[in-house]
C-alpha cells in the first residue's frame, strides 16, 4: 500500500518568524533609546532672537531621546512663544544633534483696537502691542474693526465690514511682493464702496473691495511710473470698466 504523506505543520514556523520580527523591533527600539541622546541643539536663521533663546523654548534637555522627540510640539512652542518666527523646521543629525531652522518675519503694519495699537506681519500674525507714536512708523490699517488680538495669534477682522482678513492679507502680501508695501502710508476701509490706499506720500489710490489685486497693483505701478515726480492726485481704479484707470491731479 502506498504510504500517506504527512502534512507539515507550518504554524510553528510562522510563529517563530513573527517572534523574530518582534525581537528585532525590540532590539532596534532599545538601541535607539540607549544610544541616540541629545547632546547639542543647533539653531539657524536667527536675527531678532538668539540661538540660546530658541533652544530654551524647545524645552528639550540634554540626555533626551533624539529619536522620540515630538517635532510638532517643538514647532508649536517656538511659533507661539517667539512671535516674530514665521516658519519652523525641526530635524535631527545623528547621533546626537537636534537641528532647528527658523524663519523670522518683520512688522509690516499696525492696527488699532480700543486705543491699543498692534503690530502685524504681512501675513497677518500678531507680533506685539505698541503705542501710537511707534505705530506711525508702519503702514496704518485704518477703519478696520478687529477681534481682540493675541500675541502670536492671527489677525481676525470683525464680521460685517467690507474687508475680510483674507483679502487684507492678500493685499499686503501682493504689495510686499512688488516692493510697494513700504511705500504705502495707510490702507483705509472706512468707505463701504471703496478701499483707499495712501501711496508714496503723493497719491490717494481707490480700489474696489472685490478687485483683482495683482492686476490692479501692476496697473498702479505702471501709472505711477508714467507720472512726473512732482505730480500728486487721486488714482481711481474702481470704475465699472475693469481696465480703466483715472488720474485726477490735486488742485
Amino acid at each position: 500500500m502506498p504510504k500517506k504523506r504527512r502534512r507539515r505543520r507550518r504554524g510553528g514556523g510562522r510563529a517563530a518568524r513573527v517572534l523574530s520580527v518582534l525581537l528585532a523591533a525590540v532590539v532596534i527600539v532599545a538601541a535607539l533609546t540607549l544610544f541616540f541622546k541629545v547632546e547639542e541643539i543647533e539653531v539657524t536663521g536667527c536675527r531678532r532672537y538668539t540661538p540660546e533663546e530658541v533652544a530654551v523654548v524647545t524645552q528639550v534637555e540634554k540626555g533626551d531621546n533624539l529619536i522620540l522627540l515630538d517635532h510638532y510640539h517643538i514647532k508649536q512652542r517656538i511659533f507661539e512663544e517667539l512671535p516674530y518666527v514665521s516658519e519652523v523646521r525641526v530635524g535631527r543629525r545623528l547621533p546626537n544633534t537636534l537641528v532647528v531652522e527658523i524663519t523670522e518675519t518683520e512688522a509690516a503694519a499696525a492696527v488699532e483696537r480700543e486705543g491699543v495699537w498692534w503690530l502685524l506681519s504681512r501675513g497677518g500674525k500678531v507680533l506685539e502691542s505698541i503705542d501710537q507714536i511707534q505705530a506711525a512708523e508702519y503702514l496704518l490699517l485704518e477703519n478696520i474693526e478687529i477681534e481682540p488680538p493675541a500675541v502670536s495669534g492671527w489677525l481676525t477682522v470683525a464680521e460685517g465690514g467690507p474687508l475680510t482678513e483674507d483679502r487684507l492679507v492678500e493685499l499686503m502680501e501682493e504689495m510686499d511682493a512688488r516692493g510697494m508695501l513700504t511705500r504705502a502710508d495707510s490702507i483705509d476701509a472706512g468707505d463701504p464702496d471703496k478701499l483707499v490706499i495712501d501711496y508714496d506720500g503723493r497719491f490717494r489710490v481707490e480700489l474696489g473691495y472685490d478687485a483683482e489685486f495683482p492686476y490692479k497693483l501692476d496697473s498702479l505701478q505702471k501709472v505711477v511710473g508714467e507720472l512726473q515726480p512732482n505730480e500728486t492726485g487721486t488714482i481711481r481704479m474702481n470704475m465699472k470698466a475693469d481696465n480703466e484707470v483715472r488720474f485726477i491731479p490735486y488742485e
